[in-house]
């Protein structure tokens, strides 16, 4: 047990285990919520799990149906319960699937005996637990604790994937016999027999979990073809990992096909019959024939689902690029193998899944990923097409001495890029590839969400109607307009579509059911409204989307580095629920973007200027001027004057004037909304209907209105993971940072002011209550993340041990200096001369290597000269852009 600990110690601090598991429970409870915990699947292992307690299997049977008949996962499932399922759920067909696979059924038997039926739900969670806690272990061993820590976030954000851990299917318990292996493997690891002998009982027990185990073994053998090709290595050190579990796989695999029906009695169940019975009812072909059209089905039909969860998309389309840019790495081998072999029994199983049947792979994809990330942004860079992970090897700025002592012509050229400033290419301030990812993103965020979202709402009709009037039109023609471009739109025939309509032409321009000011968003849309009809609503959110993100890295590359600012905006273009404000007709992006704005003028480090205090009124009228949730930003700037005033004991600080021209602003707008129905954005919400509201008086009028909201909005929010992600860690980081970190408390003030708008509205509006100050949350979960991974080790796959260097050793890359570890100290002009008092120490004989990327001679120390694993250079704490400061 202390091994195991002292393990997990190494693997990752405390702080980074304890964020892995709040994000565990809030996936976990995310699955609960928005995904039933039984499918048709769990009546025969439920009913298995009964008959393995002791009781007869007619008993058994029955105690299934019991529970489950009315469960909302079956209840569309007209098959689950012949007249004699009393009797087929332990022979024939099911008994020839369901009886090899003993594992969950044997396992969750204690569990079901102590908690009934629920228990089923015990071991499935508990194998997702294992498989992220083995995947951060593997990656901390690769690539270090920065990366290990991401590894395990990425695994738990997924929708698509941590549904399934928390349903009464064998996925939970596939998760960690997949993950767990790998740690077996000849992955930057000394592999003995003692290693092999337990890789190969895995494989054999996994295979008593689900068939679909086998796609392990085949990518081990995957892995060990690739380094015989590659090294010219037939015997290699893959090749027992791959004889020895394919043996095992195949051979369980095998037994189970013959003795199954034997023990349960029915006929052989014959997959190749099964699916060529399938394919001619459906498709009416049969055999090689079928496997197109068969093949398609289930690619369009799990895209269309899967499509669903931005993070899963992102992930896909990395893992892509990963496996063929990394082509000579085991990890690329493995994760290549794992997917096709299981896409291949799906394609024989004939149906779409979901995602069901690759979600137990999904750690393999996670660590392929993270290993093309860690070669772009890692502490020493390497080229991804050189990449391997066989064996611990010396790093390459310690070269054998038998290269040092050669001419720097014969020197064999190192296979990583070195980590100077000028390895990278810039563009503003971010590295080429950085941009890369975040334009991937965007167009992967609008491909996904044009086809599966409404580009117009009920707003939309007020937003069109105003623009109609202010390109001259009457108010009869500005309605009849809108009329003729939206009534045809989905939105139309739910909520404010077609019955708002009965009230008259003028009834559009006296804000019967918006809550929204109709000033800055009208404007700026009409004169493409004039050109483009309906569809000129759609530019401005659009240009919005591109300017906010551009803001938000940039802001984050200011505080945090280049690999911070990536992942502020991979996170703001993955949350779902945001990003969809960019391709709608309202002005929510309009009001994110005017946010971000703000905050460049905001006195977060130090006093600003009063050209900054009129930019910021200016920006925040017209965020006020466009959504009623802006006021939300006036909360924020509120309670950050009031921490300031507290740390401060005073309250004529750098933030009074800031508060006093947003209370202002706040009030003006709303007293030019009694006089100007355009305006009229009725911030105060419907707080005189409390009073009157329910049966309760004003407590049961307020809890009527809590209870709306957690159910319907809470409903819509969770099938986000990464919007839940951000919440959770604001709601618990933001109190606790408040008066050390002026983003915490802009959060913190901002998420108040949300809840009670929405609290006095009373209209479940889902997460467009705090859009507005959504970006203040990513930013104050960036904020911790950053703290966090500064204190991580960034080790090397080969340096053993991680050690904390000497306070007074300087790198041999990086000047001495004295600011705290995680400082980044502006890179110098190319060709600049170092100052005298940070100058490096000097080194031995340096050999002269060639970069092949950048077309520069970059020095490598000799051997003797280790890395420090303090580099400020490295995970979110890349350098600035050289030339520039912080």
């Amino acid at each position: 047990m202390r091994t195991i600990s002292r393990r997990l110690a190494a693997a990752l601090p405390l702080r980074g285990w304890l964020l892995l598991g709040l994000l565990y429970v809030l996936a976990v409870g995310l699955a609960l919520i928005t995904n039933a915990q039984f499918g048709p699947d769990s009546r025969i292992y439920l009913a298995w799990t009964y008959w393995y307690l002791g009781h007869p299997q007619a008993e058994a049977a029955q105690l299934s149906y019991n529970y489950l008949w009315d469960n909302s996962g079956l209840r569309d499932c007209w098959s689950c319960w012949p007249d004699d399922y009393h009797e087929k759920f332990f022979t024939g067909q099911y008994a020839a699937v369901v009886g090899p696979r003993v594992l969950l059924p044997f396992l969750s038997a204690p569990f079901v005996a102590l908690f009934g039926p629920m228990g089923m739900l015990v071991v499935p969670m508990v194998g997702y637990a294992l498989a992220v806690i083995a995947t951060v272990l593997l990656a901390s061993r690769l690539w270090g604790q920065r990366w290990a820590l991401l590894a395990g976030t990425v695994l738990l954000l997924p929708v698509y994937v941590s549904r399934w851990s928390v349903v009464a299917h064998t996925e939970g318990p596939a998760f960690a016999l997949l993950a767990v292996p790998l740690l077996l493997l000849p992955l930057a690891k000394r592999v003995t027999r003692k290693h092999l002998i337990a890789y190969a009982a895995l494989v054999g027990v996994g295979m008593l979990n689900r068939q679909f185990a086998i796609a392990l073994p085949v990518a081990v053998g995957f892995a060990w073809l690739l380094v015989a090709v590659r090294d010219r290595k037939f015997r290699n050190v893959w090749l027992p990992f791959a004889f020895w579990g394919n043996l095992v796989g195949f051979g369980v695999l095998l037994a189970q096909m013959l003795i199954t029906p034997m023990i349960f009695g029915g006929e052989e169940l014959s997959l190749t019959a099964h699916f060529n019975q399938l394919s001619t009812t459906y498709f009416q072909t049969s055999g090689v024939a079928a496997l197109p059209e068969v093949t398609w089905n289930i690619i369009t039909s799990d895209l269309l689902r899967v499509r669903y969860d931005l993070v899963l998309m992102a992930l896909l389309v990395t893992v892509t690029v990963a496996v063929v840019w990394r082509f000579r790495s085991e990890l690329s081998a493995l994760a290549a193998g794992a997917f096709l072999s299981v896409s291949a029994i799906n394609i024989v199983e004939f149906w779409p899944a979901s995602f069901r049947y690759h979600a137990p792979i999904v750690p393999l994809l996670v660590l392929a990923t993270v290993a093309l990330l860690a070669d772009l942004w890692g502490p020493i860079r390497r080229r991804p097409s050189r990449s391997t992970e066989t064996e611990p090897r010396p790093p390459a700025n310690r070269l054998p001495t038998a290269a040092v002592a050669a001419p720097a012509a014969t020197a064999r050229p190192a296979r990583r890029w070195t980590p100077d400033r000028r390895g990278l290419r810039w563009v503003g301030t971010l590295p080429l590839h950085a941009w890369l990812v975040i334009g991937v993103l965007l167009t992967l965020t609008f491909a996904e969400l044009q086809d599966r979202t409404w580009h117009y709402g009920p707003s939309s009709l007020y937003h069109l109607a105003w623009s109609y009037r202010i390109l001259g039109h009457s108010p009869a023609e500005a309605t009849a307009l809108t009329y003729d471009g939206l009534h045809n739109e989905q939105f139309f025939d739910s909520g404010c579509g077609g019955p708002c309509w009965e009230y008259g032409d003028y009834w559009i321009y006296q804000h019967a059911t918006s809550a929204d000011p109709n000033v800055v968003y009208p404007l700026l849309s009409a004169p493409f409204v004039s050109f483009l009809g309906p569809a000129g609503l759609l530019v401005v959110p659009v240009i919005a989307l591109l300017v906010a993100t551009a803001m938000l890295t940039v802001f984050a590359a200011r505080r945090w580095g280049a690999a911070a600012a990536t992942l502020t905006a991979v996170g703001f273009l993955l949350t779902d629920r945001i990003a969809v404000a960019g391709l709608a007709g309202t002005a929510d992006m309009l009001a994110i973007a005017l946010a971000i704005g703000c905050l460049f003028t905001l006195p977060l480090d130090g006093p600003r200027s009063r050209r900054a205090l009129a930019a910021f009124g200016v920006l925040l009228v017209l965020a006020l001027a466009s959504r009623s949730t802006s006021i939300a930003l006036v909360g924020a700037v509120g309670m950050a004057w009031l921490c300031a005033s507290w740390s401060a004991r005073t309250l004529r600080n750098r933030w009074w004037p800031y508060a006093s021209v947003a209370g202002l602003a706040a009030m003006g707008i709303v007293l030019l909304g009694q006089v100007n129905r355009i305006v009229d954005a009725r911030y105060l919400g419907r707080a005189r209907e409390v009073i009157s509201e329910g049966t309760g008086g004003v407590v049961g009028s307020i809890g009527d209105r809590i209870s709306d909201m957690t159910s319907v909005d809470g409903t819509y929010i969770a099938a986000d993971a990464l919007l839940c992600a951000v919440l959770l860690v604001t709601v618990i980081a933001a109190p606790m940072r408040t008066f050390r970190d002026p983003l915490a408390a802009l959060a913190l003030g901002g998420g108040v002011v949300s809840v009670l708008l929405g609290l006095l509205v009373g209209v479940p509006s889902g997460a467009r209550q705090f859009s507005t100050v959504y970006p203040l949350f990513l930013l104050t979960s960036v904020g911790v993340v950053a703290s966090l991974v500064s204190r991580l080790r960034p080790r090397m796959p080969d340096s053993g041990p991680a050690t904390e260097p000497s306070p007074t050793e300087p790198s041999p890359t990086e000047p001495a200096s004295t600011e705290p570890p995680d400082a980044v100290e502006p890179a110098p002009e190319p060709g600049a001369a170092a100052p005298e008092e940070t100058a490096p120490e000097p080194v031995p004989a340096v050999v002269a290597v060639a970069s092949a990327d950048s077309g520069l001679v970059d020095p490598f120390p000799t051997a003797g000269v280790a890395l420090t694993d303090d580099d400020p250079r490295t995970a979110l704490h890349l350098p600035a852009r050289p030339g520039t400061g912080p």
